[in-house]
């Protein structure tokens, strides 16, 4: 988020003739700069489409800066995107044509890194093997202690392979900036079967699937193995 002596000056750009010295562009400038060449439009075009002075456009890709919720909206209507998408908070989606950062490295995380980035809970995907071959499913989940916890219903395809060898993974992709990371957990997927531990869950787990429904069967997998990956300029 920018200071408030960062957004102060953006402010003042909006109306101002000179524009900025260039700084290092944040996450939101990436995206809107990314977003602005993919449509060929030149920062002029862009400035008078979203009814931004140019040299304010120029502040918001060549610094990292956070514009007024008026501004960020005209910016993603001349962009054809969403205010979330310029903010990157589609990052959950899955990444389409995006090339190499300029200078990509790519980091393995330590099984306590991992961990930390499990530890908000939110979507993943459980793998299993079926008679047909392996399936992979999106799970909402949430993490108590070291263990994954998720629930489905009963009658599900999921359900009927529980009680065997599982794989849990999580990632979050940032595509304009071509970084992101991934979490693996390998271990077994088994039906919580107490009911005080199901009393338990219920209390401090807080999951509420997507799907819902009566998804009442709560499972767990205790990792045997985690293995993460992060790529970064």
């Amino acid at each position: 988020m920018a200071s408030p002596e960062g957004a102060g000056t953006g402010a003042r750009l909006q109306g101002s003739a000179a524009a900025p010295p260039a700084g290092k562009p944040g996450d939101l400038g990436t995206r809107v700069s990314g977003r602005r060449k993919e449509l060929k439009l030149s920062r002029c075009q862009l400035a008078g489409l979203a009814g931004l002075s140019v040299p304010y456009l120029e502040y918001l890709e060549t610094h990292s800066a956070r514009p007024t919720r008026e501004a960020l909206q005209q910016l993603a209507a001349a962009l054809q995107t969403t205010p979330e998408t310029l903010l990157g908070a589609d990052r959950d989606q899955p990444p389409s044509q995006a090339g190499p950062s300029s200078r990509p490295v790519l980091q393995r995380l330590t099984a306590a890194e991992c961990y930390d980035l499990l530890s908000p809970g939110g979507v993943g995907r459980v793998a299993f093997t079926t008679a047909d071959g392996p399936v992979v499913l999106p799970v909402n989940y949430a993490m108590v202690g070291h263990t994954v916890i998720f629930r489905t219903a009963p009658d599900t395809l999921l359900a009927g392979y529980l009680d065997g060898p599982a794989g849990f993974e999580v990632d979050r992709l940032d595509e304009a900036l071509s970084q992101g990371w991934s979490v693996l957990v390998t271990g077994r997927a088994v039906r919580v079967r107490s009911e005080a531990e199901v009393r338990h869950l219920e209390q401090h787990a807080r999951i509420r699937p997507w799907a819902g429904g009566a998804r009442d069967v709560y499972v767990r997998i205790t990792p045997r193995k985690i293995t993460g990956r992060r790529i970064h300029d």
